[in-house]
């Protein structure tokens, strides 16, 4: 399945050890990166957290987020540094003698000094990481569907763009089998007009081999073929599913380059105006595309 490079999707949950709200959001780009925003004391266990990213997605840049609240005491990954407290109060009780006071601790004040917190390194067993590894796994799985949703909705408008395309290369071939011999009997009327008034003959086959030479430089039937078997694998390709934005850009590109060709061979107005509207439906291809895993 198709899957787009856009997406978002969330989970919530509150048990007895904690409640946590997970959001999954991303956007298109060439190569994957994932940033989490985690409280820190979850950032030993994060590189477990991005083998599952990874085990979903080979391209995006994807934000995951968690709002989290510690329900149940023995899982807070914190502790008081005791032994800074008790100094703490002893050389403040000392001083307040010394200055003829009573010392009355403020513990709402002591306790809100950063230093005096020590953070525990968190077990990736423990049971605090593994209810929020399923609440990550649910976040996950919320998002890769919102992307399949949008990877069918954008491969379904692929095939239709692709279909106009192969109409407009199919326009240009009908128009382009007669080029060639148009050009030739032009050319031919054109020249016995010029030898007649100079009064001159012309080496006839000289003469053939150049107008084979036209006929060569006017001919876009191999770029026409070329451009067909790009626009089929294209249609085979979204078909088949899984990750294919890269080699989408990669047909785009070479779509691009055929029918510039195709443009620039043919010296006919007709075709010039079809290649313009191949160009400018190809272009709206190639910006789908670049939204694809």
């Amino acid at each position: 399945m198709i899957k787009s490079m856009t997406g978002f999707g969330f989970y919530e949950d509150i048990d007895d050890i904690c409640m946590q709200y997970w959001e999954v959001k991303s956007v298109n780009s060439k190569n994957l990166n994932v940033k989490f925003k985690i409280p820190s004391f979850l950032k030993s266990v994060e590189h477990i957290w991005l083998k599952e990213v990874k085990n979903k997605a080979s391209r995006g840049n994807i934000e995951i987020y968690l709002n989290l609240k510690i329900l149940k005491k023995t899982e807070i990954p914190f502790s008081i540094n005791e032994g800074l407290l008790d100094f703490l109060f002893d050389f403040l009780n000392s001083y307040a003698q010394k200055r003829g006071d009573i010392f009355a601790p403020d513990y709402n004040k002591i306790t809100s000094i950063p230093h005096l917190w020590i953070e525990t390194p968190i077990s990736a067993t423990s049971n605090l990481v593994e209810s929020l590894s399923k609440g990550l796994s649910n976040a996950l799985d919320s998002w890769n569907s919102f992307r399949e949703r949008e990877g069918k909705n954008l491969a379904e408008d692929l095939l239709e763009r692709i279909k106009f395309l192969v109409e407009i290369k199919s326009r240009i071939e009908k128009i382009s089998s007669f080029l060639v011999e148009e050009k030739f009997e032009l050319l031919k009327k054109r020249v016995k007009e010029l030898t007649e008034r100079a009064g001159v003959e012309v080496d006839e086959e000289r003469f053939l081999q150049e107008l084979a030479l036209l006929a060569d430089r006017l001919d876009i039937s191999e770029e026409l073929t070329r451009l067909g078997i790009h626009l089929d694998e294209m249609n085979k390709v979204i078909t088949q599913g899984g990750i294919v934005g890269r080699k989408l850009d990669f047909l785009c590109q070479e779509c691009f380059r055929e029918i510039n060709t195709c443009g620039n061979k043919a010296q006919n107005a007709e075709v010039s105006k079809l290649v313009v509207e191949f160009k400018t439906e190809l272009e709206k291809v190639r910006e789908q595309v670049q939204n694809l895993e």
